[in-house]
């Protein structure tokens, strides 16, 4: 008799990862098939991870139904394994992100023609739309180093300044890959998933294209899934959840601007595209190539030790690198601009407006004040649920939890004292937007944040708006800073560069070093002379006197030796372990009491070179009505102490943290 061992949707929250069932005459299964079993007094679905010969030695029940073919390839249900041993989570998790929603519940979802579908995304009618072949350029002499490079070894770092050709590398061994009858996967962060790169992948690879991102409806996502499964798109481009996509002869993954933040997933299983894709290449035979001007300092340190090969490209293969200056926003207090914009970064501005040339303005805070503040007793207005301050917009001319998306209208009155002495203070991109307008009335002005590019198609319309020369100036959030190549633009504005470098967070100086790079490289596409101003009050800062003349190397130098002293990774690894309770003083307790017994089971079991810290109040320590507080693991093979960690309702994992 045949046993399989599935991993069951209705256990999700127990602590077994599969169960046990035999397969009845009729059925055939393998790993990767959804079946239906009965579990307890119910049926559920879930999904064959094994199948054996073998008697598991507990009672058995048979599986009901099973589709007709495995919806995951094998390969993806041994990633499934990785990724949940790697980020302690349910290996139902895993297997269910691996799956959009329509066919996760219906087995077959979206798998066919749907006569009630009125919405096509433009970006997919992008990618199949037939246009001109694109030829290939002819490689430089360090593209084509690279590319020998890339065909000599399993993975690859590709590291290029800003400009250098690292698409045309992708697009080079893509090629190569599809000329071997492989497939090919893109990943890119969603911000850089624009028009212009679907239409150049298009162009030049002549193959058909699946995208997957989160843009795209539920049923668009299942109907791309279906494409990518049943091997009718040989080359798949989409964000972070694409590197689970079912991909028949992978023979190929790009990983675009590797590093990104936007390459973590925020929720349950919280993993991090660059590490999956890792595995992916590993169990496909797949080559990798991560490229970007700004890798991860742990990614660099890597290729520096040979864990993965190094390709450079160190000059640009068109346009110039634009001037890049700091303004010290302390000279500009001494001097009485109380202004946002300094008065460089104004000259600037109008000078490329008179030479009807584009400008971008980039500031990392959405809203119109990012927090409404009480001048007489001192008090700002905070979410009910949320230990955060309500953000102002003026779409709904009220306030906005940017967590738990709680709004209010804007008080008249303080809530605490009574005083109408209240008013919005601090900047976010809607009054950066209206401060520029009233700065040039006469110029075109966009706004790209996550508010404006809300809508269906919103972010394809305002890229092709602006990209069609239809605007003057785009103000935006960390949207504007990636994949942007648009030859108009010959001026740049950091509104605010000291934003991520005061944030909690061990990479901050990398974040700011990383944001500053790609944004200033926005301009100087086609070589007109540009300029980039960076408003600072830490110009001697490290991160950003190397981002001003793109020295990866120099920044590197400097890092190094504090996340060496301090113990943080390349040097470490971090898990962090959330309890969540509506009651502070309970979740608090069995924080402090989980940390008490990892301490003492790491020292009962001789775990050396793991530190156990906290527990301590998270960053934002109110969320959606639950207080949390964490204890973070630091060290060496956290992985040892994976069943020392906590259980139960309110724990959450956190393997390789973003911040």
């Amino acid at each position: 008799m045949l046993y399989a061992e599935v991993a069951v949707e209705a256990g999700r929250s127990l602590d077994r990862e599969t169960y046990s069932y035999f397969v009845p005459d009729g059925v055939e299964v393998v790993p990767g098939h959804r079946v239906t079993v009965p579990f307890g007094r119910r049926t559920s679905f879930g999904f064959v991870v094994s199948v054996s010969v073998e008697d598991p030695g507990v009672e058995t029940k048979p599986i009901a139904s099973a589709g007709n073919d495995p919806l995951l390839l094998p390969y993806q249900v041994a990633l499934a394994r990785l990724v949940a041993d790697h980020y302690w989570v349910p290996l139902i998790e895993c297997l269910r992100a691996m799956l959009p929603p329509r066919v996760r519940k219906a087995g077959s979802g979206g798998s066919g023609p749907s006569t009630r579908q009125r919405r096509h995304s433009r970006l997919l009618e992008l990618a199949g739309a037939v246009g001109p072949d694109a030829f290939a350029a002819q490689l430089t002499a360090e593209q084509a180093a690279a590319l020998e490079v890339i065909e000599s070894n399993p993975m690859t770092l590709l590291h290029g300044v800003i400009a250098s050709g690292k698409t045309e590398v992708y697009l080079a061994a893509a090629e190569q890959a599809l000329s071997q009858g492989l497939r090919v996967l893109l990943l890119v962060p969603d911000i850089s998933l624009t028009p212009q790169l679907v239409e150049r992948v298009r162009a030049r690879l002549r193959a058909p294209i699946a995208i997957l991102h989160s843009q795209l409806t539920e049923l668009e996502r299942a109907q791309q899934w279906w494409r990518t499964r049943r091997g009718q798109a040989d080359v798949v481009l989409g964000s972070r959840s694409a590197v689970f996509a079912p991909i028949p002869r992978l023979g190929l993954i790009c990983l675009d601007e590797e590093g990104t933040a936007s390459y973590k997933q925020d929720r349950t299983p919280r993993y991090e595209a660059g590490w999956v894709a890792r595995r992916l290449a590993a169990l496909a035979g797949a080559r990798l190539i991560a490229g970007s001007a700004t890798p991860s300092v742990v990614t660099y340190h890597e290729a520096t030790r040979g864990v993965l090969a190094m390709a450079e490209l160190k000059r640009r293969v068109r346009g110039r690198d634009a001037e890049v200056e700091l303004v010290d926003m302390r000279d500009e207090a001494a001097a009485g601009n109380r202004q946002p914009l300094s008065r460089r970064l104004v000259e600037v501005v109008e000078r490329t407006l008179e030479n009807e040339e584009q400008v971008i303005l980039y500031l990392n805070r959405r809203g119109m004040s990012t927090f409404v503040l009480c001048r007489d007793c001192g008090k700002s207005v905070q979410c009910l649920g949320c230990s955060v301050a309500l953000v102002q917009h003026a779409e709904i001319d009220g306030l906005v939890c940017h967590y738990c998306g709680y709004a209010r209208q804007m008080p008249s009155v303080c809530d605490h004292c009574g005083s109408r002495n209240i008013r919005g203070m601090g900047m976010g991109t809607q009054r950066l937007e209206s401060i520029v307008k009233k700065l040039w009335p006469r110029a075109r002005v966009l706004r790209l944040d996550s508010d404006a590019a809300r809508g269906p198609d919103s972010y394809f319309d305002i890229w092709e708006t602006f990209s069609e020369r239809r605007a003057d100036i785009l103000v935006g959030t960390q949207l504007v800073t990636r994949g942007l190549d648009l030859p108009a633009v010959t001026c740049v504005g950091v509104v605010d560069a000291d934003l991520p470098l005061h944030f909690p967070d061990y990479r901050s100086a990398e974040n700011t070093f990383s944001l500053v790079v790609q944004v200033a490289g926005r301009a100087g596409r086609d070589g007109r002379a540009s300029r980039v101003v960076v408003q600072t009050s830490n110009p001697e800062h490290y991160s950003l006197r190397c981002a001003a003349t793109g020295d990866y190397s120099g920044f590197y130098a400097a890092e190094l030796p504090s996340r060496r002293a301090f113990v943080f990774p390349p040097f470490a690894e971090l898990a962090v372990l959330t309890r969540t309770d509506a009651d502070d003083a309970r979740a608090a307790a069995s924080a402090r009491e989980a940390a008490e017994e990892l301490a003492s089971g790491l020292l009962r079991e001789g775990l050396e070179g793991i530190r156990v810290m906290g527990p301590a109040p998270a960053f934002i320590h109110r969320l959606r009505g639950e207080y949390r507080w964490q204890v973070t693991l630091k060290g060496d093979g956290l992985e040892r102490a994976r069943h020392l960690a906590p259980r139960g309702k309110g724990w959450s994992y956190d393997v390789d943290p973003g911040t």
